[in-house]
């Protein structure tokens, strides 16, 4: 098999992205390598309406399309350990996500340029590199919001810029950068686990998989497997912190104390209120619905669940507002309810992500630190008020039922906060485990290495304010360019 120009480790977002790009806009010979389908194809192709079908999004969470990842269990969680989904399959976590496309703020793109220290990185470049992936991808508004987003948006007016979210969409079904892969028959596909990325000192020369295959590229070996995934890669070749890599079995040729370290994510606090049983949102659709779905891309299939919310308190605090138990949906028996769920914008809580072991396939150890840092919690309390704030306004304040979580009598900050450790979810944001500035450079070139690249969402310096699929593509367009002619 001839060598490519570049090998691209991880079918995601950022890897679809830079392989279509790559390709077709720069010439090179790109092979893309993700791992294959956990399950048989029968049991594949059975989940396919929950990929077409917006509103079935939550089941595909703990299915074949998913890599089934927890947390380590955590004291400020009331010892709990949270589900850490993680999208397997080409389009990776854009094949079982929320679909939302939420602009990068100017904060964000200011974020990238202090941390690459480099005129490349300003803002005007990066908000270029945006509106590019803009185009490619080509969000599309709402098709069919519930009415409890309907209420929430007038609701919301006094406290800021509420919004239906836009959405990784195509005519009501869900799109995900894998069609950009799809459309490209000159982009080599091979289905394997990669095992560690191979080295001629210390340069980058190809990758080996889990059944001891090898494959190599000529130019350049770029890790788009994700924030759980590209630094496991870089472990397993002997690249992180060499007590953390010992402890697992391994070595350290390349002491980076850096990678899998700041790991975060948004955690999301649920304000959940009774609604009239007519309102319940059911994926059981009427015959009309599924037509009107089938026919016109419309219809409550087309709900994405996490329909409307923003930025408010000073882009402190972000809501999503779904019209159902954000805890019990869509299990069987749920109660007709609304959510009203905050999150810390930028929460400042870091946790840690190790390798167990040289095995491929063993999870690695994801510690996400929710909460380590109290003014997360503070945040939140505050967020949980403003929900509250929110839903007393109208045609919210009438319409609603009973505050089911965490109950109108936990009022006080401290009750509160209890509530929030029993109660908060991730929302499936990890960022930061290759962070620009400390574990790659202005280049995204991992130091102290040559010809290896890592683009995805581990090299974020912090999280986006918002939701960061939108600003994981604008990154793949960003480096595409970049790379373009340089090697």
């Amino acid at each position: 098999m001839p060598s490519p120009d570049i090998l691209i480790v991880g079918a995601g977002s950022a890897g679809c992205t830079l392989a279509h790009l790559l390709h077709h806009q720069h010439g090179y010979s790109v092979t893309l390598i993700e791992p294959g389908a956990a399950e048989n194809p029968e049991i594949v192709a059975a989940t396919e309406i929950d990929h077409t079908r917006p509103a079935r999004w939550l089941k595909l969470l703990g299915s074949s399309s998913d890599w089934n990842y927890a947390t380590e269990a955590s004291k400020s969680l009331a010892g709990r350990s949270l589900n850490c989904p993680r999208g397997r399959g080409v389009g990776g976590s854009s094949r079982i996500n929320a679909m939302i496309w939420f602009s990068p703020t100017d904060d964000d793109f200011n974020m990238f340029s202090a941390a690459a220290a480099d005129d490349r990185w300003s803002t005007e470049s990066l908000r270029s590199a945006y509106q590019a992936a803009e185009r490619l991808v080509q969000p599309e508004s709402a098709r069919w919001i519930s009415d409890p987003a309907e209420r929430f948006l007038q609701a919301a007016t006094p406290f800021g810029t509420p919004q239906a979210y836009r959405r990784m969409n195509r005519n009501g079904r869900r799109w995900s950068p894998a069609a950009l892969v799809a459309d490209s028959p000159g982009v080599q596909m091979i289905r394997g686990t990669v095992d560690r990325v191979l080295f001629r000192d210390d340069q980058a020369i190809g990758v080996q998989l889990a059944d001891g295959s090898k494959i190599r590229g000529s130019k350049r070996v770029i890790l788009s497997a994700g924030s759980i995934a590209s630094p496991a890669i870089l472990m397993r070749s002997g690249i992180g912190p060499r007590d953390s890599l010992v402890d697992a079995g391994g070595q350290a040729w390349l002491d980076a104390a850096e990678v899998g370290q700041r790991l975060q994510d948004h955690l999301v606090m649920p304000v959940v209120f009774s609604t009239n049983p007519a309102a319940r949102f059911d994926l059981n659709v009427s015959p009309r619905d599924l037509v009107r779905f089938d026919t016109l891309g419309r219809g409550p299939l087309a709900s994405n669940i996490a329909e409307a919310g923003g930025l408010f308190a000073n882009d402190t605090i972000q809501i999503h507002v779904t019209p159902t138990h954000y805890l019990r949906f869509p299990q069987p028996g749920a109660p007709a309810a609304m959510t009203i769920a905050v999150n810390p914008a930028r929460p400042k809580s870091r946790g840690q992500l190790a390798i167990r072991s040289l095995d491929a396939n063993e999870p690695p150890q994801i510690d996400l630190g929710y909460l380590a840092d109290p003014a997360d919690v503070a945040t939140t309390v505050a967020g949980v008020k403003l929900a509250r704030s929110i839903a007393m306004q109208s045609p919210l304040r009438d319409w609603i039922g009973p505050e089911l979580v965490p109950g109108a009598k936990r009022d006080s900050d401290q009750t509160i906060a209890k509530s929030i450790s029993r109660y908060a979810q991730t929302l499936y944001h990890p960022v930061g485990t290759c962070g620009l500035g400390r574990v790659v450079d202005a280049d995204l070139s991992v130091i102290g290495t040559r010809r290896l690249s890592i683009v995805d969402a581990s090299v974020f310096p912090e999280l986006t304010v918002g939701n960061p699929n939108a600003m994981v593509i604008a990154l793949a367009m960003w480096f595409a360019d970049q790379l373009a002619g340089t090697c």
